[in-house]
């Protein structure tokens, strides 16, 4: 079943993933690097899938999703291997924008095959089964990266995740025969400028609520592992903290079906909103590890379904033929983030400390609360 290998490869591709952003965080502390060095790091990690993001929504409509898994497969696992070949702080800031990059490539294809394979009354459910994998991978990356780190040293990490990414490059060869490798769009795509879809008000919203979910995730996972390791925690100890975060992420994606059926798409995400701003302004009023992993908690509690019903909302704003298009910007909303939000907040930090950094966020949380509390109440 098509969805089936789809939803087993992103659930292996995260682990991957997830465990490279605090991998490259943790590596990038103890080669030196300050809050706005890290900060400029996860900015440029974003910016090529930024750049090309679209264009590679177009691809896959147009040319089919396996020229994009091939493609991002295979580059994230060789790119993810350079650091442990060349261990440096300037080749962390070759490597970061190469694998942002390659990641972005199969997350497309992922992302709009979800949608492409899923009947209108399915697609909810089927991205929130997809949104699960991610979860999954928030929770054992980190802890994998944190326990290989103690265990072997960050270069080691990095070859493991790498060895984890050439397993899916593998897996996809076995089944792509599954996979359909075009969208099967009951009509060809239409032609137009990616600036027609935002007019459309429903994918405005569903793009903004989707910048402010990222801007909490992005800082959630640059400044945490900053902070908990200026509070003297231990690798193993802060990729437990972590994966609590993404823990918390896959118990609230399994009520996402039953929540939304009673509240809506936009009411559960004004709902979960609001306990993530409460989270965030608890994280720096403590340094003890329990209590960091319970605020993580509910951190991932609050922001866990934001990222699957936007793309949901997404998908069902586009127009026939332009779904990959529409996942794409949403992509590229959050690649903006991961450009603009850390280095802003970094010299934040660097300036003030790393409180004002999560009390910040927590207003912006407060935000989309609020902009969703009016859409739902529109919908009603």
């Amino acid at each position: 079943m098509a969805i089936a290998l789809v939803l087993l490869l992103s659930a292996v591709t995260f682990v991957s993933l997830k465990g490279s952003r605090v991998l490259m965080t943790l590596f990038a502390v103890e080669l030196g690097a300050g809050p706005f060095a890290t900060g400029m790091l996860f900015a440029v990690y974003g910016l090529f899938p930024f750049l090309f993001v679209v264009y590679a929504g177009r691809v896959a409509d147009r040319l089919g999703n396996h020229t994009l898994m091939h493609a991002g497969l295979a580059g994230f696992a060789i790119t993810l291997a350079l650091p442990a070949l060349v261990p440096s702080l300037e080749m962390l800031f070759v490597a970061a924008p190469l694998v942002g990059f390659t990641s972005m490539l199969f997350i497309v294809a992922m992302q709009n095959l979800v949608g492409v394979l899923s009947q209108p009354g399915t697609r909810t459910r089927n991205y929130s089964y997809y949104s699960l994998t991610d979860a999954g991978g928030n929770v054992a990356g980190p802890v994998l990266v944190g326990f290989t780190i103690d265990g072997f040293g960050h270069a080691i990490a990095y070859l493991a995740l790498a060895a984890i990414a050439a397993s899916c490059l593998a897996l996809f060869q076995f089944g792509r025969g599954e996979i359909p490798a075009r969208s099967g769009a009951a009509e060809a795509p239409k032609q137009g400028a990616a600036a027609d879809l935002l007019r459309l008000p429903a994918l405005r919203n569903a793009l903004l609520t989707n910048g402010i979910v990222m801007t909490g995730i992005d800082l959630y996972n640059i400044y945490l592992p900053l902070y908990a390791h200026g509070a003297g925690l231990s690798a193993s100890a802060i990729g437990l903290i972590v994966g609590a975060f993404g823990a918390a992420g896959f118990l609230v994606r399994l009520l996402i079906p039953p929540v939304t059926a009673r509240l809506g798409e936009h009411g559960m995400i004004a709902v979960t909103m609001v306990v993530a701003c409460a989270s965030f302004v608890v994280i720096p009023l403590t340094v003890n590890p329990w209590l960091l992993g319970a605020a993580s908690f509910v951190v991932g509690l609050g922001l866990g379904c934001g990222q699957p019903l936007s793309m949901v909302l997404s998908f069902n704003a586009a127009p026939a033929g332009r779904s990959g298009e529409a996942i794409a910007m949403r992509m590229a909303v959050s690649y903006g983030a991961h450009v603009v939000i850390p280095p802003v907040f970094g010299a934040l930090g660097a300036a003030l400390g790393l409180a004002p950094v999560f009390w910040t966020c927590a207003m912006l949380m407060g935000g989309g609360a609020a902009l969703n509390r009016r859409s739902a109440t529109a919908d009603d």
